[in-house]
């Protein structure tokens, strides 16, 4: 496969088929329990409710509902984020001077000599579909390398997350794999030659999808090479 090259700083955004499916189902989640609470503080406010556990159990009922409409408005919010051209509120920005990550108005940010290399931390939940392992790409704070060894420690003390599984359609522990090799080697290079780090980076196959060249405040999209080279330039 040809190498794309790409000038720095650029922007990974999330895969949108995933943002368009979170999106549709947290649309009817959040739809449902809307209907749920109106048709229950109707129902109070028409009938009542026999066999009532306390009083005043009637007007508590609909109130059983907020917190599933909350769960629901940051699920659409979230998946609504990722879906804003440019992705402005969900992405990582790469940059020679250092990293930059963001999650809906979360924001981290290091340059590279403030964090050490990056490692794989893979976790695991059980769901009602059965177990869901995700796989993060994580960076402790410069100086505590030795906890990269420590599968649990590496996690618990990391400054820096990245969901490798949400900026790729590939496998999410190969794209993990080649995502933190990815940024270990700018971050190499920037801390061997500060001041001279390289302006360019070949972009992983893994990550083509998602990479967009920052120019001018709004990211373009640079993962097709021409035909008659395969380095991207500007």
């Amino acid at each position: 496969m040809d190498e794309v090259v790409i000038k720095l700083p650029l922007r990974l955004m999330p895969r949108k088929f995933g943002a368009v499916l979170l999106s549709f189902f947290f649309l009817f989640f959040f739809g449902f329990s809307v209907f749920w609470t109106v048709m229950a503080a109707m129902g109070v406010m028409t009938g009542g409710m026999e066999d009532e556990p306390f009083p005043g159990f009637r007007y508590a009922f609909p109130a059983f509902g907020i917190p599933f409409m909350a769960v629901g408005f940051v699920g659409l919010s979230t998946g609504l984020m990722k879906l804003l051209p440019g992705s402005p509120y969900w992405h990582v920005e790469i940059a020679p001077q250092g990293i930059k990550v963001r999650r809906g108005f979360r924001l981290r940010q290091f340059a590279w000599s403030e964090i050490s290399p990056f490692g794989i931390s893979a976790r695991t939940k059980s769901t009602k579909g059965g177990k869901v392992t995700t796989y993060w790409v994580v960076a402790l704070r410069a100086g505590d390398e030795s906890y990269l060894s420590d599968e649990k420690q590496r996690y618990n003390r990391s400054v820096l997350q990245i969901d490798a599984g949400e900026y790729t359609q590939d496998k999410a522990e190969d794209a993990a794999t080649a995502l933190a090799d990815w940024l270990n080697g700018i971050r190499a290079e920037a801390i061997d030659r500060p001041g001279r780090a390289a302006t360019t980076t070949a972009v992983p196959p893994d990550f083509r999808g998602a990479v967009r060249e920052i120019a001018a405040g709004a990211p373009r999209n640079l993962t097709k090479p021409s035909s008659r080279s395969s380095v991207i330039e500007r």
